[in-house]
């Protein structure tokens, strides 16, 4: 079988959760024989646009398959007015012709175009479709309103969501209130067409496929997703040899309880909640706080210095998953996450638990469906401090919580699938794709491409004539 895997960015210039789940699920298929192609967008702009062709290689077998990367030439790519290129679909089905896949599966839109599906289509070629975040549901991707700490509960609706992401930066204050209404009907329009043509639709969990059928107003059931979680190999003891004694339980009178949080240094994954949280205890002293990620946003990360000042906070900069069991934050009694996104499944948990951790997690998203009668941790009412403040209290109060909670981590069979076991997965649900067949093409819309492809150059001409004041990247002078 050769599928085509088309995603947002692919390693090594972009190497989140998502994609390395990607590239070892790509890895694992051509070591079983099967053929792979990568399609991603890229954060590269370029003066032209343009394709570029790489390769990647499957470590184990030896086997190297090619990675098309689509470059785009305009502005602000990753704007939800931009989410549709015609030059991006263009040369995505160029691809699809050169390469003539049997299968296309689509992990993410950015950066490439919202009509991969359609595009497939056309050619007489069914699609899977993997969806790892809210982006289908929300135009800014993941449902925390500017300025909010918490997660939005909206449908996506014309309002409020049109108002909120103009809030963000660069603000298009040259697209009226009328374009912009319909720019957002149609991306609802065709984000659910795109749904609708797959002929699978895969989430890491239950709790995912439900919420988004809930924000895009869908009934219940109705993505009659597949559920496959992330499988990966992990090993974090290998650079111990397999050998690391559990940090010694606090005692009741005493402390400190030592916890561990780690990845990027951004407001969505909520550390400014969890220091604020620690301020609010009866005795901050008690309680020792090991960071480990990159400071991806400079404001954020100055903000969390500020917030740790006083506090017994130590800050260990970025670090490779695989390094995490030999790193101070996992020499610690409990982890912890503020994270204030809707997690389709949470990597960071299967980390924790396989480093022997309990959890402190907000009771949002897959968390909920893991995290089952304080079976490995605790839940805290989601961007609450006070809530979180007294899951902390009850690990320093209680004196056999923090025991009990470690002795009831599942065991590591049962944390989450092997990557072969989730690759089997994926091959029964390619199967039953293939054995439906492609679905009726929709017309091709060359009138609608070249509109479109003329608005988003005026787009950027508009843009450019604007100034950082009416973009929304400074205030302006008092």
């Amino acid at each position: 079988m050769k599928i085509l895997f088309a995603l947002h960015g692919y390693p090594p210039e972009l190497m989140g959760g998502t994609e390395n789940t990607v590239r070892a699920q790509a890895r694992a298929l051509v070591a079983r024989g099967h053929e792979v192609v990568v399609v991603a967008g890229s954060m590269n702009w370029r003066e032209e646009f343009e394709t570029s062709k790489d390769t990647d290689v499957d470590p184990a077998s030896g086997v190297s398959y090619p990675v098309y990367r689509i470059h785009r030439n305009d502005l602000y790519f990753d704007h939800w007015q931009k989410s549709a290129s015609p030059k991006a679909s263009r040369a995505f089905r160029d691809i699809l012709r050169r390469e003539r896949p049997d299968l296309v599966h689509v992990q993410h839109w950015i950066r490439l175009s919202r009509d991969l599906v359609a595009t497939a289509a056309r050619e007489g070629i069914p699609s899977v479709i993997t969806l790892h975040d809210l982006w289908t549901t929300c135009l800014l991707t993941f449902r925390v309103r500017p300025g909010a700490d918490a997660l939005c509960e909206e449908k996506l609706g014309l309002s409020p969501c049109v108002r909120c992401a103009g809030e963000i930066p660069p603000r298009t204050p040259w697209v009226t209130a009328e374009a912009g209404a319909v720019a957002f009907v149609e991306r609802m329009q065709e984000v659910n067409r795109e749904l609708d043509l797959a002929r699978a639709i895969i989430t890491p969990s239950r709790a995912h496929a439900g919420a988004i059928e809930g924000f895009l107003n869908r009934g219940a059931g109705s993505l009659e997703a597949d559920v496959i979680p992330p499988g990966r190999e992990l090993d974090l003891d290998a650079s111990l040899g397999g050998e690391r004694s559990p940090l010694e339980l606090p005692s009741a009178s005493g402390g400190p309880l030592v916890l561990g949080a780690w990845g990027h240094l951004d407001p969505i994954k909520g550390l400014d909640l969890v220091l604020e949280a620690i301020a609010a205890l009866k005795d901050p002293s008690r309680v020792t706080l090991h960071i480990a990620g990159g400071e991806v946003n400079p404001d954020h990360a100055r903000r969390l210095h500020e917030l740790a000042s006083g506090l017994d906070v130590r800050f260990h900069g970025p670090f490779e998953v695989a390094e995490l069991g030999s790193l101070p934050v996992a020499q610690v009694h409990a982890m912890v996450s503020g994270s204030r996104a809707h997690e389709s499944w949470g990597l960071v948990l299967d980390e924790a638990w396989h480093l022997g951790l309990p959890a402190l997690l907000p009771n949002r998203g897959a968390f909920n469906d893991r995290l089952v009668e304080e079976r490995g941790g605790l839940l805290y009412e989601s961007s609450s401090v006070s809530s979180l403040a007294n899951a902390m209290a009850r690990l320093l109060d209680e004196p056999e919580l923090l025991g009990r909670l470690r002795a009831s981590i599942p065991p590591v069979g049962e944390i989450a699938p092997t990557l072969d076991q989730m690759v089997g997965s994926l091959e029964a649900v390619y199967a039953k794709a293939l054995s439906t067949g492609p679905p009726d093409a929709p017309e091709e819309q060359s009138l609608q491409d070249m509109v479109r492809a003329r608005a988003l150059e005026e787009w950027d001409k508009s843009l450019s004539r604007r100034s950082t004041v009416e973009l929304g990247f400074e205030e302006a002078p008092s």
